[in-house]
């Protein structure tokens, strides 16, 4: 469907005109985005545009992927839930609400005590000052990283190893200071929710946001049995995690390897869908899943990636004016973003969800270059 400005007169002909529009328009991007493979990456990109009016589908969006980093988003909505009950203040300090275990590992900058002078919003907002295990400062090389995760992936990792990996890194800074996209926060935060709540993160994930979202196929993947990671994993869509070149071979990927011991293990990871992450988003800007006073603090992106690509406080948010100024004007959505050129946001205005999954880190730049195309669609039709 598309909205037509009732303040205007139309006549049939300049109706049908901006029906066809709208129509050429989102076949032409559609099919432009079934055609982005290659020798290197032989598998379509899945995208899903869901809105009152604009609708496109790219590949199956009932496949399972990788979401990568999408999940942080339901991080700090399970984070959310805890301070709705007032379970701690978002400027609580962590050391009254992780082990001591957990911290001693981590580096601090002089004169800071991270049990005392981190805090919650510090975690969730990448300003903690701490390090990031997977992508680790320059000249320090860690089991850890994702070049060596791709290289070792028989390994099971645990929160507790990702967390020591921190040992001997340098700290980032006094906390609040500078911006560091840190995957070491978000463990801690992971950890905050177990001791909180007395379970395992995969079962507060499922109980808290997977069922009630009704999330029924990404529930499937939290840490499933021997018989039942068999039989799910041929459907598992392939994902390259690797940024250079030439660690990647033709034809394969890192999904059969990695996700057994790394991403599902102590579900951690997720995998979900293009559909399933539709129906978290209806959910959570629906204000079924958290109060919807925390969807400003999430997506209020005071720090800069990149240009156009700003963090908030789990959420990240895009400001397309930044990437050509004849953007100007456009949406600013709000959502996920994952190292694999996943995508998930939702522009609020419009209420028209994004997800797009381009599989691979390499092809990041691809997976912007569409989502700004996109991002036009729906600003001229949504």
């Amino acid at each position: 469907m598309v909205l037509l400005d009732r303040s205007k007169r139309y006549n049939a002909d300049s109706v049908w005109k901006v029906i066809m529009d709208a129509h050429t328009a989102t076949r032409r991007i559609a099919k432009s985005i079934e055609a982005t493979t290659s020798k290197r990456f032989p598998v379509v990109p899945v995208a899903l545009v869901s809105g009152p009016s604009v609708d496109l589908v790219t590949g199956d969006p009932d496949q399972p992927f990788f979401i990568a980093s999408i999940d942080k988003v339901m991080i700090a909505v399970l984070i959310a839930q805890l301070l709705d009950e007032d379970s701690f203040a978002l400027d609580a300090p962590i050391g009254g609400l992780v082990l001591a275990a957990d911290l001693q590992p981590l580096p601090a900058a002089k004169r800071i005590d991270n049990a005392r002078d981190v805090t919650v919003r510090h975690l969730l907002s990448h300003t903690s000052g701490l390090p990031d295990v997977v992508l680790p400062p320059d000249g320090y090389d860690r089991p850890s990283s994702i070049e060596n995760l791709v290289a070792h992936p028989a390994h099971v990792w645990t929160l507790a190893e990702f967390l020591q990996q921190a040992e001997g890194l340098p700290s980032i800074g006094r906390p609040g200071e500078k911006f560091l996209y840190s995957d070491t926060a978000y463990f801690l935060l992971i950890r905050i929710i177990e001791e909180a709540r007395g379970k395992p993160f995969g079962e507060v994930l499922r109980e808290r946001i997977l069922e009630p979202a009704h999330m029924r196929d990404t529930a499937d993947w939290l840490v499933p049995d021997d018989a039942t990671l068999k039989r799910l994993l041929p459907n598992l869509a392939p994902f390259w995690l690797s940024a250079s070149r030439r660690a990647i071979t033709p034809g394969q990927d890192d999904s059969r390897a990695l996700v057994p011991n790394i991403i599902l293990a102590n579900g951690v990871g997720v995998v979900s869908t293009a559909n399933d992450l539709v129906r978290f988003q209806r959910e959570l800007h629906g204000g079924r899943l958290c109060d919807t006073k925390w969807l400003q603090l999430f997506a209020e992106g005071k720090s800069q990636l990149r240009r156009g690509i700003y963090y908030g406080n789990g959420m990240v948010s895009l400001r397309f004016g930044e990437f050509w100024p004849l953007m100007r004007g456009y949406p600013t959505p709000s959502g996920g973003l994952g190292y694999t050129a996943t995508h998930m946001f939702y522009y609020p205005k419009q209420r028209t969800h994004v997800i797009l999954n381009y599989h691979a880190h390499q092809r990041m730049q691809a997976s912007f270059q569409m989502h700004i195309r996109l991002a036009g669609l729906i600003n001229r039709f949504g």
